[in-house]
């Protein structure tokens, strides 16, 4: 058995694989939310940048984002995987996170103290 916390790529990827093989069993129409993991492999996957660029995300994936609210889950996702502690250390955040993490739209820092209510 592997332990995947130890192997955070494969964990990424087992994740995103699961996530997609569910995904495309559903109609397009279904909306299907996914868990903060799930969003950091999605965008890691297709170069997704929160309220900039869909990188090459088609639009089952875009709407899953979307539905999943995975602009603001990116938050929890960065902070776990990279150590953040908001407003006192990146941890081992990338620069290019780092910017996304203070995107204004996206603003981690707010998110993780007041994360916003579950959409129905």
């Amino acid at each position: 058995m592997i332990k995947t916390g130890r192997f955070p790529r494969l964990s990424a990827a087992l994740t995103l694989t699961a996530a997609c093989s569910l995904l495309f069993s559903l109609s397009v129409s279904e909306a299907y939310a996914v868990d903060p993991a799930t969003c950091g492999a999605l965008m890691g996957t297709y170069s997704i940048v929160p309220y900039s660029s869909w990188g090459n995300a088609p639009p089952a994936i875009q709407k899953t984002w979307n539905d999943s609210d995975c602009n603001h889950q990116i938050c929890e996702y960065m902070q776990r995987t990279y150590n953040v502690i908001p407003h006192l250390s990146w941890g081992s955040l990338p620069v290019r996170l780092q910017r996304v993490w203070d995107t204004p739209q996206v603003n981690c820092n707010a998110q993780l103290q007041n994360p916003p209510l579950l959409r129905k």
